[in-house]
């Protein structure tokens, strides 16, 4: 039996009783699944292009409407494959571009590099392995300038869209961590290749190599034993640094090339954040720094007179559009701006075309322009319409105010098709929930460092999704401490720019080890505090 893939034009076998999710994995067409298949993230949404409509099951009945089910939309994890079936499913490679073009080299290491001799000639490769996306940067490791970049989807995403749900993924069946290892050494194989084609090079010629990523994906790289990070203590296998020979690994690269993967500090904050930690220099920053890459886990750093403390926060994968009624990643027809202007909303969408959903950036801003216009309260209750009438709110506001069946929301968008994009009081919980949990973990930081947010000299965003945030929507609903935003300032793809210094000075290698091992690690699961912390946390600034 045959079925058909739109628009990847992949057309694949299958075996009665497969659902579209399981065909997808096995033929590595990405999809996404935050649940990893349980049915009840709702983010593996496909269409049925041609076939029989069959049943909505229970499951997909709380995330498609009457018309949608008509459509015939329903969930890759519960649809199961007929013969001839053609499937649309998202183009999620679409989604990967921006993090790749947010590397960048500090001026303090271009003018201390040049006084570094002893690298090889050649070509060297830097990796940074997220959740979602997997970057690749192609240097000439002679003159230190930029060749090449290039990102893909995370293949491991149809088994999870978080670190957690892979982990217990791995742990079901006994080829599942080398499934998940070979799928992500498969990739990083794609883009070497693409490197190699793209610039008319050998192999031969890419002669060294570093990695980053966050503990999980370190782990299911190197096929280290992940459970022990799924529940508390969360410890590591390892802590590294690790060094492996590409061609153990099955790479396309020089003979006696190694790769380098930059060391663990603890649980969950990895190598990702090690990076992020050299590429902002922030132990040298005079006074006292804040850097964050915000994303499905969140890391946070936090330096004072050398001293350094980090943590990991469970921010959950809202502010990646996951669990948001809406939400999609930042790809074309993603909202990503909104202003209530004259008591209308103006929207700005990815690819400057009708809106399909929103991203992170996107409800970030609509929860601060809702919060300042008083239609959401300071504990994140959304005014309803029949309350709306009896408060003065502006009749332009008010007539976006609605109740559905899945509640109280607020309209952004009507399409043409009639489609509604809307923002429900479930989606400002789910914002509730990941900036409290970020915001919290700050606070117990600059508790220990005896601080307040007016002593915090900077405050550095790392990350592609920190790239689009708007800083001062990201201040309205208390995601970050209570600065002038002049002091706020994203660093772009921070963990990637730190694997590229580690690859390009081995000074700067040397640097990462020693500095993970001087950064002291904060347990917020065990904090005697964190709890009491994170629900006060969940109120909106304006509350406190």
């Amino acid at each position: 039996m045959k079925i058909e893939f739109f628009p990847a034009n992949r057309i694949v076998d299958f075996s009665e009783g497969e659902t579209i999710l399981d065909i997808a994995r096995k033929a590595s067409i990405p999809i996404e699944a935050s649940c990893s298949g349980r049915g009840t993230c709702g983010r593996c949404r496909v269409k049925i292009l041609r076939g029989s409509h069959p049943e909505v099951t229970i499951e997909e009945s709380r995330f498609f409407n009457r018309e949608e089910q008509e459509d015939g939309w329903r969930l890759a994890c519960r649809l199961t494959g007929t013969d001839g079936m053609r499937i649309e499913l998202p183009d999620i490679e679409k989604q990967t571009d921006r993090k790749k073009d947010l590397l960048w080299l500090p001026e303090h290491f271009l003018s201390n590099r040049e006084e570094e001799r002893g690298l090889p000639e050649g070509y060297g490769v830097a990796f940074d392995i997220g959740t979602t996306t997997i970057v690749g940067v192609l240097w000439n490791l002679t003159t230190g300038e930029m060749v090449d970049t290039a990102a893909r989807t995370n293949p491991q995403s149809p088994y999870g869209s978080d670190v957690i749900s892979r982990i217990l993924f791995s742990m079901q069946e006994e080829e599942n961590p080398a499934l998940l290892q070979k799928i992500v050494i498969d990739c990083i194989e794609e883009i070497l290749c693409q490197f190699i084609a793209a610039n008319q090079i050998s192999g031969d010629n890419i002669v060294a190599g570093t990695v980053v990523g966050n503990t999980t994906m370190t782990h299911l790289l190197l096929g280290v034993d992940a459970s022990s990070l799924a529940s508390a203590p969360y410890l590591p296998g390892y802590e590294g640094p690790v060094v492996v020979s590409a061609k153990e690994m099955g790479l396309t690269m020089a003979e006696d090339a190694d790769l380098q993967i930059l060391p663990n500090i603890a649980g969950h904050v990895g190598a990702d954040i090690v990076g992020v930690l050299i590429a902002s220099d922030l132990k040298h920053l005079d006074g006292a720094n804040l850097a964050i890459d915000i994303g499905t886990n969140g890391e946070i750093l936090l330096a004072k007179d050398g001293r350094i403390l980090t943590c990991s926060t469970a921010a959950g994968p809202a502010f990646e559009g996951a669990s948001i009624r809406h939400g999609m990643r930042a790809s074309t027809g993603a909202i990503e701006k909104v202003r209530i202007v004259n008591d209308d909303v103006d929207l700005t969408v990815i690819g400057e075309t009708e809106p399909t959903g929103i991203c992170g950036s996107g409800l970030i801003d609509v929860v601060a322009e809702l919060l300042s216009a008083g239609l959401i309260s300071p504990t994140g209750r959304l005014m309803t319409k029949e309350a709306g009438e009896t408060s003065n709110v502006p009749k332009r506001l008010l007539d976006r105010l609605k109740r559905d069946e899945y509640g109280d929301a607020f309209l952004l968008s009507r399409r043409i098709d009639g489609k509604e994009i809307s923002l429900y009081q479930k989606d400002i919980r789910e914002v509730q929930l990941a900036k409290g949990a970020v915001a919290a973990g700050i606070r117990i930081m600059m508790k220990e460092l005896d601080i307040v947010a007016g002593d915090l000299t900077r405050v550095l965003i790392a990350g592609a999704f920190g790239n689009y945030i708007d800083k001062l929507s990201a201040l309205t609903i208390g995601l970050l401490p209570e600065v002038e935003p002049s002091k706020v300032r994203s660093i772009g793809n921070g963990a990637g720019t730190g694997a590229s210094m580690a690859l390009l000075s081995p000074k700067m290698w040397e640097s990462a080890v020693r500095l993970a091992g001087e950064t002291e690690h904060i347990d917020l699961a065990s904090h005697s505090q964190f709890q009491t912390i994170f629900l006060n946390e969940m109120s909106f600034s304006v509350a406190k």
